[in-house]
């Protein structure tokens, strides 16, 4: 959960909402409260969807077929809005790790959990299925870990977000799917169909039972010749699921089993109030402590911060961090087959027969992500507010509500300033926020700078409002949402990404950009290098 901040939205329709709870190449999703108090996951869109032609008509599509869908291990849509500014949805709010979050943090489940979430995920596609969908993106990031079991999300709306007549992969500038989950029909650009759900719920399964995707490899490229070629590696899956999950990797989509056979080749598990292993409930119940902090002890809107989750112990990215690759359409294409340059990063563009991948092409794809390769880490760590706050152009400052999050390989410091104490009033709001978020390359398939060169121009505001004149870090642009006596600056350089947010009397008309520059370029300045 990451608190709101100025340059956040504070409603969307009927909801009122409360924190972020994540981002992705979709939107940002928010934890909203419905008027009668129900609790939803609000999924606001991005500016470059909503001001695409045809968007929001296939939006609005892809929303009445998923209100079809009302299985007990979905995610229900609530309310929808395609007219919006910016187009928006809710669902039914879960509360529970990922599955993705769980096993990183509790490490694989035992065998017999996996055939019990088995039978959840089986149950969620044959309902998401007879709505005439295909999720597309079945990954251990789309599927919740509840208290009374799983729950599978966001199925079916990433197909607004292709162009009309693009497959999931042709068409320039857009890469839709997670590579070490894909199907090897999508990784080869054809017709999708609901098989290729079935194949990506084998990885998945593999994921819970091993900890690592059965295709992932070192680079996305390598591991999208392992899902259309390779055989899967299934060491470590329990022999009682093995035949299962290999049957669900068929690369024929004909040979893979409906999910109406995989319950049958599953059979029933014995009924649990308590469906997964203990540390799985714990990570549960520290969400649920957290949201009745944030909850508890008067209206809502009067907060403007969350305690930050207990500090956890470091662990290292896994295999299937490659999450999401989504590579937007708002530049202009490079010409087939070469190497592009824009806004200082390095963009590939491999046609089908331009590279050779195990024998074969796979596919058209503009990806944004290039592997290991890359700079290396300029900065070490995020500094400490005590250490960073005092060097900054700002006023003397109650520091309550400082935030350090340290859980590698990213590692966040938020520090805040108020004209009263925050403990003493709830409702008291800060005229300035500068947080510094920097990233540790994570393995062989992750370089720090090129992942968080690929977020930053993810959330990027349109062209016009990059800032292109700062005599110092790689990249610059200000949040669309900034205005008068109201402005936030983005700032990248290399694998460090720092943001400041002003408002309110202390920073006037005429003067708010000029002091967010020089925030900024001292923030940037105090950061540890190595």
């Amino acid at each position: 959960m990451r608190p709101l901040d100025a340059s956040m939205p504070t409603e969307a329709g009927p909801y009122r909402l409360l924190t972020e709870l994540g981002s992705g190449g979709m939107g940002r999703v928010f934890l909203g409260a419905a008027p009668d108090g129900r609790l939803a996951a609000v999924k606001q869109v991005h500016h470059r969807f909503a001001a695409e032609d045809g968007f929001r008509s296939r939006f609005r599509r892809e929303v009445a077929a998923s209100r079809k869908v009302s299985g007990a291990y979905t995610a229900a849509v609530m309310d929808a809005d395609a007219d919006a500014e910016l187009p928006w949805l809710a669902s039914v709010f879960v509360a529970g790790p990922s599955l993705g979050a769980a096993v990183t943090a509790a490490g694989p489940l035992p065998a017999e959990t996996v055939r019990r979430l088995a039978l959840g995920l089986v149950t969620a596609l044959d309902e998401i299925h007879r709505a005439d969908l295909i999720h597309r993106d079945l990954k251990p990031e789309n599927v919740l870990l509840a208290e009374d079991g799983v729950r599978v999300i966001d199925f079916g709306i990433a197909r607004a977000a292709e162009p009309v007549g693009a497959t999931a992969l042709t068409q320039t500038g857009w890469v839709i799917g997670s590579p070490p989950f894909m199907s090897p029909e999508q990784a080869e650009s054809k017709e999708l169909t609901p098989a290729g759900d079935v194949f990506s719920l084998g990885s998945v399964l593999t994921f819970a039972a091993t900890g690592h995707a059965p295709f992932a490899a070192g680079s996305t490229f390598s591991t999208l010749s392992n899902v259309v070629h390779a055989e899967p590696d299934l060491s470590g899956v329990p022999d009682s699921l093995r035949t299962v999950v290999a049957r669900c990797l068929a690369k024929d989509p004909t040979a893979r089993p409906t999910p109406a056979e995989l319950r049958g080749l599953l059979g029933p598990v014995t009924p649990a109030t308590r469906p997964w292993p203990p540390a799985v409930h714990r990570l549960i119940a520290d969400q649920r402590g957290r949201l009745d902090v944030l909850l508890g002890g008067g209206d809502n809107e009067e907060r403007t911060s969350v305690p930050p989750p207990r500090e956890p112990e470091p662990q290292p990215e896994p295999a299937h961090a490659a999450e999401t690759v989504t590579a937007t359409a708002q530049d202009p294409p490079p010409a087939p087959a070469h190497s592009a340059r824009r806004g200082g990063r390095l963009v590939a563009l491999v046609t089908a027969g331009a590279l050779a991948l195990a024998g074969a092409g796979v596919g058209t794809y503009l990806l944004l992500r290039e592997g290991s390769n890359g700079p290396p880490d300029k900065y070490t760590k995020a500094p400490l507010c005590a250490d960073a706050a005092p060097a900054l152009p700002l006023p003397p400052r109650y520091p309550q509500r400082d935030n350090h999050v340290w859980n590698d390989p990213v590692r966040v410091t938020d520090c805040r300033w108020y004209d009263e104490d925050p403990v003493a009033n709830w409702a008291a709001a800060p005229h300035a926020i500068v947080r510094w978020t920097v990233r540790h390359s994570a393995g062989a398939n992750e370089n720090a700078a090129t992942r968080q060169n690929r977020d930053f121009d993810r959330d990027a505001a349109p062209p016009g409002l990059r800032d292109t004149t700062l005599d110092f870090g790689d990249e610059a642009y200000w949040d669309p949402s900034s205005e008068a006596r109201e402005c936030s600056l983005n700032v990248r350089d290399g694998n460090l990404v720092v943001w400041v947010s002003l408002s309110g009397e202390r920073h006037p008309d005429g003067s708010c950009e000029s002091e967010a520059r020089a925030i900024a370029k001292t923030a940037v300045s105090e950061t540890p290098t190595g």
